[in-house]
């Protein structure tokens, strides 16, 4: 029996409860594949109260009364909830974990101690090595049966370990593809300078009003800055967190897809960001600051992260012809070939049979 120990709410409850979006497009690409047999949800520890919906046929929650009994008891519920979901899990069970984190660190040792039959893997995602707390379960993550990873990050064990740096849809859905290329920008997701130096980026496109830049998501650092921006210059404009039909909308109407991580940053490291494959797989032209070896054999620009040289870069790109910016767009059919969630199930079952 292979479950999954995941952190979702109800589709239809995403922005309502505050649950990652790209989170979420994760975990419901690998479920609705039917890969697993059980999947079960733990909620972030910021949902409180008593909700009107926490779980749908897709997956069963975990969710106790102490969410909306006092300070105390709401911080201690998760724990609560790995407690019950302990005593659910059977022997001999295969289980995956969406990360390893406080929503399933007591699970994971319980299940150690007391359900030793069990075998315990895991998806690793969103990794910042140098945070206290990663530091401190690299050990228990590196123990685990199996490892399946955004990226080769050289400090997890390389044993029983595959590197997947995403999962789209198994279903055969259409995307659309780029006949004709406006020169438009999208910089999407969680809008924090590591994650997308949206500081840099603003002010390079100030600097060339001639380009269009959308920028979607939710806001964490220069929250101001954005503000202004948006309303000083007419070629720059903030979309804010869309519910996802509209984001989408947005993602196939705009050619050219930023991946502005800091190079630097200890977390883009070992992650992989999800939008670029979300973006590849929308048929988009790729642009980034970072080289992912994930990536060979697919087209897309690599461009500088200091302002003044991804201006030039940017400008060199605006400036080719459609005939030659078309290599680097419609490249889905890559996308769904090597990371469908069929593959996954694949390397998955490839992962839990291994010695």
């Amino acid at each position: 029996m292979r479950i999954f120990v995941t952190h979702i709410s109800p589709k239809d409850k995403i922005i309502e409860y505050g649950i990652s979006l790209s989170a979420s497009n994760f975990n419901y690409n690998l479920i609705e594949s039917n890969c697993f047999d059980k999947v079960y949800s733990i909620y972030p520890g910021f949902v409180k109260g008593k909700l009107d919906k926490v779980d749908d046929d897709s997956f069963e929650a975990i969710y106790s009364s102490w969410r909306w009994k006092g300070k105390i008891k709401q911080r201690l519920a998760r724990f609560i909830e790995q407690y019950r979901l302990f005593r659910k899990i059977p022997k001999n069970a295969k289980v995956w974990y969406y990360n390893l984190n406080t929503l399933n660190i007591l699970l994971i040792l319980l299940l150690k101690l007391f359900k030793p039959s069990v075998q315990q893997n895991i998806i690793i995602l969103d990794f910042t090595p140098d945070l206290p707390f990663n530091k401190r379960v690299l050990p228990l993550i590196n123990k685990m049966h199996g490892r399946i990873s955004l990226s080769m990050y050289q400090k997890f064990n390389q044993h029983n370990l595959v590197c997947m740096p995403g999962v789209v849809p198994i279903q055969n859905n259409t995307y659309p593809t780029i006949a004709e290329i406006k020169r438009e920008f999208l910089l999407s997701g969680a809008l924090k300078e590591n994650i997308t130096m949206l500081s840099m980026v603003l002010d390079a496109f100030a600097e060339m009003p001639e380009l269009t830049l959308h920028v979607s998501g939710v806001l964490i650092d220069h929250k101001e800055k954005m503000m202004e921006y948006a309303n000083k210059y007419p070629n720059i404009h903030f979309h804010g967190k869309m519910p996802f039909d509209d984001f989408k909308a947005l993602l196939s109407s705009v050619p050219f897809s930023l991946n502005t991580r800091k190079p630097s940053a200890p977390e883009n490291l070992c992650n992989f960001p999800s939008k670029v494959i979300e973006a590849i797989l929308y048929n988009r032209i790729i642009i980034s600051t970072i080289h992912y070896p994930q990536l060979d054999g697919i087209n897309y620009f690599e461009v500088a992260s200091d302002k003044e040289t991804f201006k030039q870069d940017i400008l060199h790109i605006a400036a080719m012809d459609d005939a030659q910016l078309l290599h680097y767009a419609n490249q889905g059919n890559k996308a769904i070939e090597r990371f469908n969630a069929s593959r996954w199930d694949e390397v998955m079952t490839q992962i839990e049979n291994a010695k």
